[in-house]
């Protein structure tokens, strides 16, 4: 890991700052929801145990089946569709004994009428289309005025005129309706004139069963009593009673025990998303949404309620649920408590508190409090890492142009932060002064064959010449022996000399080469043929690209540096192993690469095998060997502005020397 990642890890445990913060937000915002739960729950009993004697005992007797009569706003088309109900899913339903009939009652007053809808579904198909002749509804209504029955039987879909018959037989009244024939069955909706004081009512429905007979759907079949039904409209005394002693903000429900609501104080004031930004609601949701249910708030003058915690009441429990809006955040908290009389669950108090979702946010002190750890830590962060990228910039400076100077084998490079007083310029100068020893090391090493060449060359002169002389005179068998094994010391020697002079020389020669362009592919087929001849019992492979690649260079040291790195391929490589040489070029170099299989470089020589006096040959040949050949393969490849490197290829398959030159036109 890089010194500025190390920094900017390091750096982040400064988030503990807001991470402590932000856990005391959640801790107050639990303590608030808790309060608020706490004060809800007790206005809910204190509402369940002071309800008047008079509504307990009418939640007592409610009976076990009614339909619950709902307010119209104005009155309903009769055209057969529920669109114009309010909470048509909520409805009075009722299944035929044999099952194969159901139906939804909805009742309702609009003026002085009452309307029903019945929507009966069968799960058999029936007799349609036009078939009618099973299907009817019997009605029975009894009212302060005395009992009347509508017998409903339509000959074809559409609307209905009946006129309804007293007891005694006498005509009485007139009913409108429309009869809708459905996918699974009819929809029937009536609209009774004067009969909004309907205290209940009776009906027999008709249909076709399984069997060809008739089968009926009554008002008294199922668990009632009896087959009277009950219409019971909301109690709006105990309404206003509500909306009285309900605390602000705040709506309560008196529900029975099927979820009914019989009551309610009305619509509370409730914040609107307005109140705050989207924004402001996302720090909320992080706080608390774990613990807060996403759901749309209820109607606000919902019929019957029996999702949770409402139906966990009517079971005999106190519940809380939290729950936010997902579109506006407002935050709504719904308690419930059971109303009992004797041990017995009557029904339920509801009480639902609505407020903005920032319950915790909306104290500012606080909000400014978590915006200000926030705001510190990402400075105090950003500030570390700015400083870890300086600091990392410096160090990868020096370290590159450290890695130039070496290359170059110079201190022609400056380095950089030499002047600067912290711990990284006195490491500067260390370098510098450590590169500059390195440099005057490398420049003994460079001239150091030139000065020996030239010092021995006159001490194996008088050498060989007394050898010489000495060879002239007669002497004994052993004495000739010594004599011939001292010459081969001295020839041993003088190519020592040669060897370190042909470097000096090829130094000096470098600056007055001659200069031509060639064709490299030719050229190189021609030292192909040559290393073939002198080493036919080598296999010698040549790859070259297709056409004529021209460049200008001088052959003559192109052609001292291939020869440096072909004999150093075959000498270092075992008679079976192929050596392959290579031509390869693009747009802006020409690399001439040697290939050997069967030896590998050790990894931390790779990088000084161009060296003067660098040599890695272990076992002494019959030529001497002084870590000159690729120190002159350097040198060319530099006089032809390239350079030299050599690498282990894949798969252990070898070692490949390579020279890399700039692509110069002819």
């Amino acid at each position: 890991m890089s010194l500025r990642n190390r920094l900017l890890a390091l750096s982040l445990l400064t988030l503990l700052l807001p991470w402590s913060g932000w856990k005391l937000l959640q801790e107050l915002e639990r303590f608030l929801r808790d309060a608020q739960e706490t004060s809800l729950l007790a206005t809910a009993r204190t509402l369940a145990a002071t309800l008047p004697f008079e509504q307990l005992s009418q939640l007592q007797y409610l009976p076990q089946q009614y339909a619950f009569l709902r307010q119209l706003q104005r009155q309903p088309e009769l055209d057969g569709y529920a669109d114009d109900w309010p909470q048509a899913e909520h409805g009075l339903e009722m299944v035929s004994t044999d099952g194969l009939l159901t139906l939804r009652l909805l009742a309702g007053t609009s003026g002085s009428a009452l309307n029903l809808l019945f929507e009966v579904n069968s799960t058999q198909p029936l007799n349609r289309p036009g078939d009618l002749s099973k299907h009817g509804i019997e009605i029975l209504l009894r009212s302060p005025r005395g009992l009347q029955r509508f017998d409903i039987r339509p000959e074809a879909p559409g609307p209905i005129q009946l006129r309804g018959e007293g007891v005694q037989g006498q005509t009485e009244g007139q009913a409108e309706g429309f009869w809708l024939e459905v996918e699974q069955g009819y929809r029937l909706e009536l609209s009774l004139p004067g009969q909004s004081r309907l205290a209940d009512f009776q009906f027999a429905i008709q249909y076709p069963n399984t069997e060809g007979g008739t089968g009926w759907l009554r008002s008294g079949s199922g668990s009632a009593r009896s087959a009277w039904l009950p219409l019971i409209p909301a109690w709006t005394e105990v309404s206003r009673s509500l909306a009285d002693t309900t605390p602000q903000a705040t709506q309560a429900w008196l529900l029975d025990r099927q979820g009914w609501v019989l009551a309610d104080s009305g619509e509370a004031s409730t914040p609107g998303s307005s109140d705050s930004t989207w924004l402001q609601r996302l720090p909320y949701r992080w706080v608390a949404g774990g613990r807060t249910e996403q759901r749309s708030l209820p109607e606000e003058a919902p019929l019957r309620m029996r999702q949770p915690p409402v139906s966990l009441a009517l079971l005999g429990e106190e519940t809380s649920l939290w729950s936010q809006d997902p579109e506006t955040a407002v935050l709504s908290n719904t308690v419930a408590v059971p109303v009992k009389s004797a041990g017995r669950v009557l029904g339920a108090i509801a009480l639902q508190s609505s407020s903005d979702g920032l319950l915790l946010l909306t104290n500012r002190a606080l909000g400014r409090l978590l915006l200000t750890t926030l705001v510190i830590t990402f400075g105090l962060t950003a500030g570390l890492w700015y400083f870890a990228t300086r600091l990392s910039q410096r160090v990868r400076r020096l370290a590159a142009a450290v890695n130039v100077a070496m290359d170059e084998g110079s201190v022609a490079v400056a380095l950089p932060l030499t002047h600067d007083a912290d711990e990284l310029g006195e490491l500067a100068r260390n370098n510098e002064k450590l590169l500059r020893a390195v440099a005057d090391y490398n420049q003994y090493l460079q001239t150091l064959a030139g000065k020996l060449s030239h010092e021995l060359k006159t001490p194996l002169a008088i050498t060989r010449s007394s050898l010489d002389n000495l060879s002239s005179q007669p002497l004994d068998e052993d004495s000739r022996r010594f004599l011939q094994r001292a010459q081969e010391g001295v020839d041993r020697q003088a190519a020592i000399v040669r060897a370190m002079s042909e470097a000096s020389r090829l130094e000096a020669s470098i600056s007055v080469a001659e200069w031509e362009t060639i064709d490299l592919v030719e050229w190189l087929k021609g030292c192909a043929e040559g290393y073939r001849s002198v080493h036919s019992e080598r296999r010698i492979e040549v790859h070259l690209p297709v056409g004529p690649v021209r460049y200008r260079c001088s052959p003559e040291l192109l052609a001292q540096a291939l020869d440096k790195l072909v004999d150093n391929a075959i000498s270092l490589s075992g008679p079976s192993d192929s050596v392959s040489l290579l031509l390869q070029h693009d747009a802006e170099h020409i690399v001439l690469a040697v290939r050997n299989t069967g030896t590998r470089l050790p990894e931390e020589f790779q990088g000084r095998l161009f060296n003067s006096l660098v040599s890695l040959r272990e076992t002494p040949g019959s030529s001497p060997h002084l870590g000159l050949g690729l120190y002159i393969v350097r040198l060319v490849a530099q006089a032809h502005g390239g350079h030299a490197s050599a690498a282990n290829l894949a798969k252990e398959s070898g070692v490949e020397f390579t020279l890399k030159l700039p692509l110069k036109r002819a």
